[in-house]
């Protein structure tokens, strides 16, 4: 008798969620339908000087973080590196 109320529960939750589900696409619909109609709208408060800062700023984020990345990676390998090579020596050493 105990698994019938688990199957009973676990039933009503599917129900529930394909409810949810259907809610969350028609938002999700309603939303990109909102970003389209916006994006066509001219931002005529906003320079041509004022936009090539922005890009020139991107573009230096852009490179300054791809630059962070690699030395992070860079350091990672090295230390997975040193832990292999340790493990390799003292693997030779005690056994």
């Amino acid at each position: 008798m105990g698994t019938l109320g688990c199957i009973n529960d676990m039933l009503q939750r599917d129900k529930e969620n394909r409810a949810l589900r259907k809610l969350s696409k028609g938002r999700m619909r309603d939303h990109y339908k909102y970003l389209i109609e916006r994006k066509g709208a001219n931002r005529r408060d906003v320079t041509i000087e004022e936009i090539e800062e922005i890009r020139k700023n991107t573009t230096e984020k852009e490179s300054s973080d791809k630059v962070y990345l690699f030395r992070a990676k860079m350091i990672l390998a090295t230390c997975a590196l040193v832990l292999l090579l340790l493990g390799v020596l003292c693997h030779r050493l005690f056994l």
